[in-house]
């Protein structure tokens, strides 16, 4: 496993280790890391199937097959990267289903549910503007007609990218509709520093966190910077950072929630112009809808102070808005028995990443096992999680298979 994540490290790797790897939904380096999945899993006689938002379902048959089968059991994650992502995060997912499926068919154990193995497409949203494009698709959350229109920032659409040279994989079964899985679960690296930090190698995650995202506008008067008097500005600038760090006192008041501004865009963005015009986004988090409800009123009451005491205008736009998902607790509990009965002790962790199982868990019940992240670092080149965690991880991931296949038949 460690070893076919390597090989898949280096497809789409820029010119540096530092820099990372730059994967994105139905690109050149995308296909050729599907392609290879599919390889992996026709060596094992597998089925595969597609659908037709780019997802890619590796299939081994339960104990019944066809119209009398148990629904299936999923296990995934996702090959498309961040620009400029690590090596682990999504793809350690679906390199350990396979795994699994691979482990079960050389052991000759057969399951009650069949199994799959799933690659999501577009996890990222680092072409096409929509994270968790192909979960989505699939759990019912976005209309596939939706997606099919979506535009990537190269110009080109989704359902032009669909059928082009990188899009579906040739030779692989397109398949509309599904049956309501079972169960879905995910490994993945915890990407977060909470399991180093407390000396643990495994984490059982409570919840997703919910996510709010704005963009907030502040209009003031562009001025000379050596003429216009201190006094007279109306320094768009100064008004963002002081609107950022009235944020930033709010979620540490609060605790268990986090707010970040990582945009900015200043106009005109020059030296000696005092700027007339800002504009942020900020994106907050907590794995408590409540948190997130004052972190915004906090964002709305700062923003609110700062146009009143410095006489700028202040607009804000909500961008996307997400619950809170918490993770099924019967799936929980299985996994922290299964993880027990091997001699393996794990925590609960929350999940301030967004995840495939976010949208799965609208139509399953679904639950995450993490392993750590060197560092809690993440969405960087030299992201690392040590070979001793990743076996680890995907050998507990067998055993909790295995055991939710027995508990949900």
């Amino acid at each position: 496993m460690v070893d076919r994540l390597a090989l898949l490290a280096t497809i789409g790797a820029l010119p540096t280790v530092a820099a990372g790897i730059a994967r994105p939904l139905f690109s050149g380096a995308e296909f050729e890391a599907r392609t290879l999945v599919a390889r992996w899993a026709r060596a094992s006689n597998f089925t595969l199937a597609q659908d037709l938002a780019g997802n890619l379902f590796v299939r081994r048959p339960g104990r019944v097959d066809g119209a009398t089968a148990l629904a299936p059991i999923l296990i995934g994650s996702h090959l498309d990267t961040v620009d400029g992502g690590g090596a682990y995060d999504g793809a350690y997912g679906v390199v350990a289903a396979l795994a699994v499926l691979e482990a079960f068919e050389a052991q000759g154990r057969a399951t009650e549910h069949p199994l799959e193995a799933v690659a999501w497409a577009g996890e990222e949203g680092s072409r096409f503007p929509l994270g968790c494009l192909g979960s989505g698709v699939y759990a019912g959350l976005n209309a596939l007609g939706d997606v099919e229109a979506l535009v990537a920032a190269d110009g080109e659409r989704f359902v032009d990218a669909r059928s082009g040279a990188c899009g579906l994989l040739p030779g692989v079964p397109v398949r509309e509709g599904f049956s309501r899985p079972a169960a879905y679960l995910e490994l993945h690296i915890e990407q977060g520093p909470l399991l180093e930090a407390a000396a643990e190698r495994l984490g059982v995650v409570t919840a997703i966190a919910g996510a709010r995202r704005f963009r907030v506008t502040l209009a003031g008067e562009r001025g000379h910077a050596g003429t216009l008097p201190m006094a007279m500005r109306r320094d768009a600038l100064c008004a963002a950072a002081e609107v950022v760090l009235a944020l930033e006192a709010v979620a540490r008041a609060l605790g268990d929630c986090v707010a970040t501004a990582g945009y900015l865009a200043l106009e005109p963005n020059e030296t000696n112009v005092v700027p007339g015009r800002a504009v942020l986004r900020v994106d907050l988090r907590s794995v408590d809808d409540g948190r997130i409800d004052a972190l915004e009123q906090g964002l709305r009451d700062a923003c609110a102070g700062v146009a009143r005491d410095r006489g700028v205008g202040v607009t804000i736009a909500a961008l996307e808005r997400r619950a809170a998902v918490p993770m099924d607790v019967r799936l929980r509990a299985s996994l922290h028995a299964t993880l027990a009965a091997a001699g393996e002790h794990a925590i609960d962790v929350p999940s301030g990443a967004g995840h495939d199982a976010m949208c799965l868990a609208s139509v399953a019940p679904a639950a995450m096992l993490f392993v750590p992240s060197a560092g809690g670092r993440s969405h960087v080149g030299d992201e690392y999680t040590s070979a001793d965690d990743l076996e680890r991880g995907a050998a507990m991931l067998a055993l909790a298979t295995a055991a939710i296949d027995r508990e949900l038949s």
